[in-house]
């Protein structure tokens, strides 16, 4: 595990795009660090806070390993956030946005080290052996989800039975495993994306790490779910138009979908959350 100032410098020796602050004219600069490896002259990290709390870990799941960077300040999440998914351009990120996973990054660590073993090796010709080697679409690639800090779906302490500081590890350690969740299902069942049941499931797991028990009210506040209709939520995030037309009898559904979750989920399940999931993904209890 890494922790504070190092997350972000060692995240930036192999990810040089993150030396790039966001900017209208950084489209260049940006190109070059993400596609060429080239990090900025006067590279720098000052448009990053950072914290002692940050963190970059790896987190073991039956689909093998996830690493997850996690960045306390909420300024440094979206920062990274502009920088790696939208090009280092200084676009508004959504308050409801805690979590997201980059899949398929060019991670020139991963080259650099491969560099290292071909010249200790003998190798005498890089650019050819890089080029046999990016054929493979996982060779110079890397998987990292990114969690911040903050309340769980947005959710007020006031409407969990937590106090404050509580909720606030409560909300870390969900949203950790609920993107890990989101990785397994994806690197296990890849064409299996019903997007409601997705959410369903990680919360599932996240809940189950977070606090060894799945509470079916919480989980149903996450989305906006009730027995009588959709109360505002996660929920309309994942539905398309015709879904969107009768929100309040799919939010029903779902809400009835959570009862019986919580119905099952024992102490065998909460000892091993994965395989819950993974079971559950198996059966799903709506069709959304």
């Amino acid at each position: 595990m890494v922790r504070g100032r190092e997350v972000i410098e060692a995240l930036a020796r192999r990810f040089p795009q993150l030396h790039v602050a966001p900017a209208e004219d950084s489209q260049e600069a940006y190109r070059m660090a993400a596609l060429r490896g080239v990090a900025p002259q006067d590279a720098r990290l000052d448009h990053f806070h950072t914290t002692g709390e940050d963190e970059l870990r790896v987190v073991e799941t039956p689909a093998g390993p996830v690493e997850v960077v996690f960045l306390k300040d909420r300024a440094d999440f979206e920062t990274f956030l502009q920088i790696i998914g939208h090009k280092a351009q200084p676009v508004p990120i959504a308050r409801t946005v805690g979590a997201i996973t980059y899949r398929g990054l060019a991670d020139w660590g991963k080259v650099a080290a491969a560099h290292m073993r071909y010249v200790a090796s003998g190798g005498d010709d890089w650019g050819s052996e890089f080029l046999r080697l990016a054929k493979d679409p996982v060779a110079f690639r890397t998987e990292l989800a990114v969690i911040s800090e903050g309340p769980y779906s947005n959710v007020p302490v006031e409407d969990t039975p937590y106090d404050a500081d509580e909720w606030v590890r409560v909300s870390r350690e969900i949203r950790l495993h609920h993107e890990c969740a989101h990785v397994v299902c994806r690197r296990t069942m890849p064409a299996d994306v019903l997007p409601v049941w997705d959410e369903v499931t990680a919360d599932v797991t996240g809940l189950l790490f977070a606090t060894g028990q799945y509470d079916a009210a919480l989980a149903a506040r996450f989305l906006g779910v009730t027995a009588n209709g959709f109360a505002g939520g996660r929920l309309s995030e994942y539905l398309d138009e015709a879904q969107s037309a009768r929100i309040d009898a799919v939010a029903a559904e779902v809400h009835a979908a959570l009862q019986q979750i919580e119905n099952t989920a024992g102490p065998v399940e909460a000892a091993d959350p994965f395989g819950f999931l993974l079971r559950l993904k198996e059966s799903p209890l709506v069709a959304y």
